[in-house]
């Protein structure tokens, strides 16, 4: 018995191992160690890791949008996290930062409206995702 594999299934199962084998961290055949970590990374993210560096955003306007980092920021007490934000396009947008008040209860804290700015929010001994709330159609980006 003879089976026969055509060249367009050939290359897509080629194509699609390649995607699996990067999707999960191999570096590409020859790649330097600079290479392979950036090559580790999925796209949109750092190759130091999600938890880093500027995230993407947008903002609708008349309405407020939230938005969180999806990483756990451990605070200690008398501690301030720092917001920040520069529009890169759209008009300007009025922000809002998660911080936390005395009795670590979650508070939003205005940082002002613009295209670009930056904020600390006190935020004590506690644990939890960086949030804001934008409101303005614009892309940001935010850390």
């Amino acid at each position: 018995m003879t089976v026969s594999i055509s060249r367009t299934f050939a290359l897509g199962a080629v194509s699609a191992l390649s995607f699996a084998a990067i999707a999960m961290g191999a570096a590409p055949a020859g790649a330097t160690p600079a290479e392979a970590t950036v090559a580790a990374a999925p796209a949109g993210v750092s190759a130091t890791g999600i938890c880093s560096g500027w995230k993407n955003a947008g903002g609708v306007p008349g309405k407020w949008t939230t938005v969180n980092d999806g990483c756990a920021h451990f605070g200690a007490k008398g501690m301030k996290m720092a917001y920040g934000w520069k529009v890169f396009k759209g008009g300007s947008v009025c922000v809002k930062v998660k911080g936390f008040n005395a009795k670590g209860k979650k508070t939003w804290y205005n940082a002002g409206c613009g295209k670009t700015g930056s904020v600390k929010a006190p935020w004590g001994n506690v644990a939890a995702k960086k949030e804001m709330q934008i409101k303005g159609g614009a892309l940001l980006r935010w850390n």
